[in-house]
């Protein structure tokens, strides 16, 4: 499963600062990757999980000193400003509800 879970803007709330709007919804969520698609030019940023790494242990990890995850999306976020969040996972979707029709 891939779903939306946010976005992330450099510069909304001042001056090379990092923004980031989620939802809630994968919090808990050990995920296989995530991906970043830039507003500018559709260039993606893949992540890939440690070892039961949950999407909130992701984005914590990124208040770290030195983050060489905070430092690449910076660099990404130069260029395209704004990108969108894409997470992959297995289990049943968070988001959308699937209706079956028969």
């Amino acid at each position: 499963m891939i779903e939306p879970m946010g976005v992330l803007m450099l510069g909304y709330e001042g001056e090379n600062e990092l923004s980031i709007f989620l939802g809630d919804e994968h919090d808990d969520v050990v995920f296989r990757f995530i991906t970043l698609v830039g507003g500018a030019t559709g260039e993606t940023l893949r992540f890939e999980a440690s070892n039961g790494m949950t999407v909130a242990d992701f984005f914590d990890a990124l208040d770290e000193e030195e983050s060489e995850t905070e430092i690449a999306i910076l660099d990404f976020l130069e260029k395209e400003q704004n990108a969108a969040v894409l997470v992959a996972f297995d289990g049943e979707p968070r988001i959308f509800a699937v209706d079956e029709e028969d």
